[in-house]
């Protein structure tokens, strides 16, 4: 199965008869077919009070990847705003699996992107141009993304954003 929904494409159905867990998938559709798209927008999905951003450790040489936990919305922003300032290009999500937790606000995705982008500001104006892989936990409270953490192949990272 496969459906392209606002340019991200599913590859496999979410399974889920939970009202909370259908609600939060199509926030996390949503969460992807923003990107490098409408900032605002995207900031909307998120909780109001103190989201987070949690990613995997690497090393200096990925500009805005140095801390594990981004907590607070000056964080999520410093996160966030130069992947939606300073990428232009293409961007392409496609969610490969949708798990749904036996909470109905923590869902699992693994997923993979194409990228190919122009990467100036903090990143150095680099092209990058390679495909990742992809494991995320979404955590929703009241339908809005509280926290996003995502395990990736830093090492896959460190080569396309490296020095």
């Amino acid at each position: 199965m496969e459906t392209v929904i606002n340019g991200v494409t599913l590859l496999s159905e979410a399974t889920t008869s939970n009202e909370t867990a259908r609600r939060n998938i199509d926030v996390i559709i949503e969460f992807f077919s923003l990107y490098l798209k409408d900032k605002d927008r995207f900031y909307s999905l998120w909780a109001d009070e103190d989201p987070s951003v949690i990613t995997p450790y690497v090393t200096g040489d990925v500009a805005v990847c140095q801390v594990g936990v981004h907590a607070g919305w000056e964080a999520v922003k410093a996160f966030w705003d130069p992947i939606h300032d300073d990428m232009h290009g293409t961007f392409d999500w496609f969610i490969d699996e949708i798990i749904p937790g036996e909470d109905p606000n923590v869902i699992i995705t693994r997923s993979h992107s194409n990228i190919d982008v122009q990467a100036d500001g903090i990143w150095g104006g680099k092209h990058v141009k390679y495909e990742g892989r992809y494991v995320q936990f979404f955590r929703f409270i009241d339908g809005k993304v509280k926290s996003f953490e995502e395990y990736y192949d830093t090492a896959q990272l460190n080569a396309a954003y490296g020095g």
